[in-house]
């Protein structure tokens, strides 16, 4: 028995130390791999962004890349304030236009509640499930 515990915490120490040792070892190469990622990150800034900042080629196409998406966002811009003035408008004709006849035929029809100011929606999670449940039914055709 006694011989037995002597192996076993032999055993334990031999564990402890080869432990030790690797989490040394871990260390060692985690450090290393920081100071070659510092160098690497030096030799970066100091070559490559320094060398481009200086490179006549460099700025000329950082300038026309500059002035082409510019151009671009300026385009693009007035291509959706003139949808959306389109989409506006629209609107407010169909708005108009139907205004009058949807209040007849949803009179006569008696679809509409018309007894009151509207109900505000749901809130809280109840209001969420309710109103992402509509849109599913109305996504798939069930239950219009």
């Amino acid at each position: 028995q006694e011989e037995r515990n002597r192996l076993t915490v032999q055993y334990q120490t031999a564990i402890a130390i080869k432990r030790t040792q690797f989490y040394r070892h871990t260390t060692l190469i985690l450090n290393m791999n920081q100071f070659f990622q510092r160098v690497a990150n030096y030799v970066a800034n100091e070559i490559l962004i320094k060398g481009l900042a200086n490179s006549k080629t460099f700025q000329r196409f950082a300038v026309r890349t500059d002035a082409h998406l510019r151009n671009l966002k300026e385009t693009s811009n007035e291509a959706i304030n003139s949808k959306l003035d389109e989409i506006h408008q629209t609107a407010a004709k169909t708005a108009f236009s139907t205004s009058s006849s949807a209040g007849k035929s949803s009179a006569s029809r008696g679809t509409y509640h018309t007894s009151g100011p509207p109900r505000p929606p749901k809130t809280g999670l109840a209001g969420f499930f309710e109103a992402f449940g509509k849109e599913i039914r109305k996504d798939l055709g069930i239950g219009k």
